[in-house]
């Protein structure tokens, strides 16, 4: 049902169509399906770059809807009057601590009931206007709470002054909103852009984007400080350089390339040490550079050199994250199989080294400012926000993917490797060239999310799945499991 709505959508967006479609519970197959509306409109639009912000945003305001109708239902279920005072108080205590985040306990009511939520798309000459309604009308003191949080929004310049506000009420009715409000500044849009109404039996949100947009600017105290610590980072070593253009170098010899390795101690400790790793299948243990590099290839010593320089770079000047190193390794491993598994192998190996890197601005970010990123952890998981990346671009005014990126331009990586550290959350922005590698890092990134209970199948662009081949959420579990249970078992055999 759901794949021939998407036809039929689709050919509504081409043709700069409105669209609409309605549903009573977001199902995981619903939440793809917005996913892949959004990500056809910005395509359309030119303007995917405000994919994540605008999809955070629409997905907030989904919940609210569901959240108001649930409410309802909810009330009639207990035989309270929603409009008593008394009994909303009462009712509003029992339903934060029975239904909020987890809706699939009167999931049945919903689907059964008669409230619903829309969304709808419309195109014009100078904007698209996105509205989510739901029949449900809002009730004086619903209203005079959101109020407070919208005027609490439009004031506040910055993340900081509402975090306590945020952190202290997960009540819910106008959280969200603010939340919204802050990305409607991040890119650049006035408070007006967002709008709420109500009138006897709907509520209307809705989102206002300009065909020409020029997000904001955001600079803060931390943005400054990473600039600055991003100017301080050394460039790579003269003897690293030389082995890299030897690794490219049709003339160079291993011979040549084990002995400049061997000189470096710690870089021979690396190569030995990644090249017994999950990454690169070996049958038996190797203890010596020229059999390492006959065993793995040129080209991924090359990777090795990149990785472990920096690496060694960034625990030289910032705190050492062995998690993340350990989340890397596992990406750069999941990365490289997906594409072996996919039959796609061309880019195996740059997939690892892109799944090796690319979360070197979270190292970064970690260490300049940690308490920062503790409260958009928190927020990130607590609201469902797909990726931290935008939370991080209100927040800080710079995300972890886009310090990676400046770092990677920085030590002149290979421009696909810019290219992926940047987008590694966005991967349909990546360049059409590097995209098939460029997906498998965004997949294999996902499912380590996913292992850490950070991310759910409904998050995943249905574009990647779709180039894998992956129909379902089973097809991801099983693809997840065999890449799960490989690694873990070379781990186990190191």
């Amino acid at each position: 049902m759901i794949s021939q709505q998407k036809k039929i959508i689709f050919n509504k967006i081409e043709n700069r169509e409105a669209v609409r479609i309605s549903f009573k519970y977001a199902s995981d197959d619903m939440l793809i399906l917005i996913n892949s509306i959004l990500a056809r409109v910005l395509i359309r639009n030119d303007q995917l770059y405000l994919m994540n912000s605008l999809l955070t945003m629409v997905r907030e305001l989904v919940v609210n809807a569901l959240k108001a109708n649930a409410k309802r239902i909810y009330f009639s279920k207990k035989n309270l009057d929603i409009n008593n005072p008394e009994d909303y108080l009462k009712g509003g205590i029992s339903f934060k601590e029975e239904i909020i985040g987890d809706f699939d306990f009167i999931r049945g009511d919903i689907i059964q009931g008669e409230f619903s939520v829309s969304l709808s798309i419309i195109p014009g000459e100078d904007n698209t206007v996105i509205s989510i309604r739901n029949n449900a009308a809002i009730l004086p003191i619903e209203q005079q709470r959101i109020n407070k949080r919208l005027a609490l929004a439009a004031k506040c310049e910055n993340f900081a002054d509402i975090y306590n506000e945020i952190e202290d009420d997960t009540e819910g009715a106008g959280l969200g909103l603010v939340l919204i409000i802050m990305f409607i500044k991040s890119l650049g849009l006035q408070v007006s852009a967002f709008g709420i109404s109500s009138d006897d039996d709907s509520t209307i949100s809705s989102i206002t984007i300009p065909s020409r947009l020029k997000p904001a600017e955001v600079t803060t105290p931390v943005k400054k400080h990473i600039l600055k610590e991003i100017d301080g980072i050394p460039t790579f070593p003269d003897n690293v350089i030389k082995l890299l253009n030897m690794c490219a170098s049709e003339e160079a010899s291993i011979d040549e390339i084990a002995l400049g390795i061997k000189r470096d101690v710690a870089l021979s400790t690396d190569v030995l040490r990644l090249s017994n790793s999950a990454g690169f299948i070996t049958t038996n243990k190797v203890d010596d550079i020229g059999v390492a590099i006959l065993k793995i290839g040129l080209k991924n010593v090359r990777s090795i050199l990149i990785a472990s320089t920096a690496r060694k770079i960034l625990e030289s000047r910032f705190k050492m994250f062995e998690e993340i190193w350990e989340h890397c390794n596992r990406t750069a491993y999941y990365s490289r199989m997906i594409l072996v598994k996919k039959k796609k192998s061309r880019d195996a190996e740059n997939a690892y080294m892109a799944g090796l890197l690319h979360d070197l601005g979270q190292i970064i970010l970690m260490s300049v400012d940690m308490n920062s990123i503790k409260k958009i952890s928190y927020i990130t998981r607590d609201r469902g926000i797909i990726n931290s990346t935008v939370m991080e671009e209100i927040a800080i005014g710079i995300s972890h993917a886009e310090i990676g990126a400046m770092v990677a331009e920085k030590w002149k990586f290979p421009q696909m490797l810019v290219d992926i550290i940047r987008f590694h959350h966005s991967p349909l922005r990546i360049s059409p060239e590097y995209s098939e590698t460029g997906y498998a890092v965004y997949l294999a990134n996902m499912l380590c999310g996913i292992e850490k209970h950070k991310y759910f199948f409904s998050y995943l662009e249905d574009r990647v799945l779709e180039f894998f081949g992956i129909n379902s959420e089973k097809d991801l579990a099983e693809l997840h499991a065999s890449l799960k249970s490989e690694y873990d078992d070379i781990q186990k055999r190191r």
